[in-house]
């Protein structure tokens, strides 16, 4: 006989105190449409946890949060990525090199991961993916139908995420034959800005929404309905949705911007099978555009947090060994991986420059602690790179090619270095560069060169010089052309920034001419024009903000 699971779960009434929008809000009727003996194991939380634990720090308890059925389970309490939920699977039913089905549903944030714990041949303690996918509160299905169990034995199945620690729900966990599709949902078209599911977009959707992120903030494993109740088109749900929520019921505004596109590519490589979302370069600058502001909250300048750690490593370029300081987040954790975000200095700095006083390790603190910024690993670099001189000379026309030389240092050497140190992601979708005046210019000159290694890109008044040119302290004679100020596809920037302050008479107009001749040759940028901003930390700071908060998200 044929099981269908199916639910019906329904909002509560707003005016009664309903506070969150549940995963029925975007799903209609799961189902499953299987012989009950091809299931080596269906937990479904019914009648309890089905002997699921917390793994970490993570408790697991019965929820009504339910993805088929009345009930899942409900993990919180999480301190680290890999803290979840997890099950011992019995060595006598699950067998070494034999291919099994599984499937889970999940609602949670950001990366969901069913992964695998296990004893190796040798003895040792091992683990391995079975299936990856994106979540933003809604209910995914998470299924590998041809996974082949490794050499060893203990086997362990738990759930844990790609990143952050927020709680998530689990349901429908299931293992059954090799090539049994276990499950299937179909979606329902949600209405953006219809957040209590009328269809209609009133004041009633206003004070739902208020109450919603209430309960949102207060405890991040509420389910909400991200179509319905990002507003903003951002890619989370905050207190900006609800201005523009009002904006549209006032008639002030006449339609709401639109969501960041995305492209969802699943790949399939025997036994795991991993599904990556994207957006291409433009369509990520399109959506945050309208989301930049010169208006930095006060309470991101205070109180930084984390560790310093300072570095030696030897540099190729220089032939000598070089510094840098590295900065470890909030609740770092040596055991998950993190994006990294380079931090260059201007003309007589070096690593500890910009450490102090430019807002970023305070701007970084606590925009991760807010969940308003991925957790990252930032290193401030030391970037003069000279084989004949250990030190800048003070002759800005002498040191400007030691600065230039940094970037053959940073890919040759540094990065290197910190990627064999620390725990960091690698790839240009993991990596960041940005920096202040001289560190601007050669953050910039970085992300052209480098592009292939660098996705994220920011100048903070950057110097001229890149392009031949004259300012009112030398001649420039430039490292390319105008015409080269650019960066094509596949290698276009998902983040390209550059703020100029219009007091700066430093570097003058420099910063927009930059960003003009990326715009006039089809490179996505985005220009921050600070009002009053000198050449100093008060154009800075807009830019490490925007900047912090929106890189590694595309």
């Amino acid at each position: 006989m044929n099981r269908i699971g199916t639910f019906r779960n329904v909002l509560a009434g707003m005016l009664a105190g309903a506070v969150s929008l549940t995963a029925a809000s975007l799903m209609t009727t799961s189902t499953f449409a299987l012989e009950p003996d091809v299931y080596y194991c269906h937990d479904t939380f019914e009648n309890g946890t089905d002997n699921w634990e917390g793994r970490g720090g993570a408790a697991v308890s019965v929820s009504d949060n339910a993805y088929s059925g009345s009930q899942a389970l409900a993990v919180s309490g999480r301190s680290s990525a890999w803290h979840g939920a997890m099950k011992t699977l019995d060595d006598t039913v699950f067998r070494a090199g034999v291919e099994y089905s599984f499937s889970i549903a999940i609602a949670g944030s950001g990366n969901m991961m069913l992964s695998l714990q296990y004893t190796d041949a040798s003895g040792k303690t091992a683990y391995d993916h079975i299936a990856d996918g994106v979540s933003s509160g809604e209910y995914v299905l998470l299924t590998n139908t041809n996974y082949k169990l490794p050499e060893g034995s203990g086997y362990v199945l738990y759930v844990e995420t790609g990143s952050g620690t927020d709680s998530f729900s689990i349901d429908e966990a299931i293992i059954a034959e090799a090539g049994t599709q276990v499950g299937a949902v179909t979606a329902v078209n949600a209405i953006q800005g219809d957040l209590n599911g009328d269809e209609r977009i009133d004041a009633f959707d206003l004070v739902f929404a208020r109450k919603a992120l209430l309960s949102y903030t207060a405890d991040p494993s509420a389910v909400i309905s991200m179509t319905a109740a990002d507003v903003d088109g951002d890619g989370s749900f905050a207190v900006n949705d609800l201005v523009v929520l009002s904006k549209f019921i006032l008639k002030q505004v006449t339609e709401f911007p639109k969501p960041i596109v995305t492209t969802t590519t699943t790949t399939t490589t025997a036994p795991v099978t991993t599904t990556t979302t994207t957006v291409s370069a433009s369509d990520y600058m399109a959506g945050i555009r309208d989301k930049i502001t010169v208006n930095v909250p006060s309470n991101v300048l205070k109180n930084a947090e984390g560790k310093v750690e300072h570095i030696t490593y030897f540099s190729k370029k220089a032939n000598r060994d070089k510094g840098a300081n590295v900065w470890l987040p909030p609740g770092y954790d040596s055991s998950k991986k993190y994006p990294v975000f380079y931090v260059n200095h201007g003309y007589g700095g070096d690593e500890s420059t910009m450490m102090n006083g430019m807002g970023v390790r305070e701007i970084a603190t606590n925009l991760i602690k807010s969940g308003e910024a991925e957790p990252m690993i930032i290193v401030f670099t030391n970037q003069y790179t000279d084989p004949n001189h250990a030190q800048q000379t003070g002759n800005g026309q002498a040191d400007v090619p030691g600065y230039d030389n940094f970037v053959e240092d940073l890919p040759d050497s540094l990065m290197p270095y910190i990627e064999s140190h620390y725990p960091v992601k690698t790839g240009r979708e993991n990596t960041a560069v940005a920096g202040f005046s001289m560190g601007g210019r050669e953050s910039l000159y970085i992300g052209i060169k480098c592009c292939d290694k660098v996705g994220y890109i920011g100048g903070g008044a950057p110097a001229p010089g890149i392009f031949p040119t004259k300012d009112q302290f030398m001649d420039h004679p430039g490292v390319m052309s105008k015409d080269d100020m650019r960066i094509d596809p596949p290698y276009s920037p998902y983040l390209l920034m550059i703020a100029g302050g219009t007091n700066d008479t430093m570097v003058n107009d420099f910063p927009k001419q930059y960003s003009d001749l990326f715009t006039q040759h089809g490179t996505e940028n985005i220009y921050i024009s600070v009002p009053g901003g000198g050449h100093d930390a008060n154009t800075v700071i807009p830019l490490m903000y925007n900047f912090i908060r929106f890189i590694f998200k595309a």
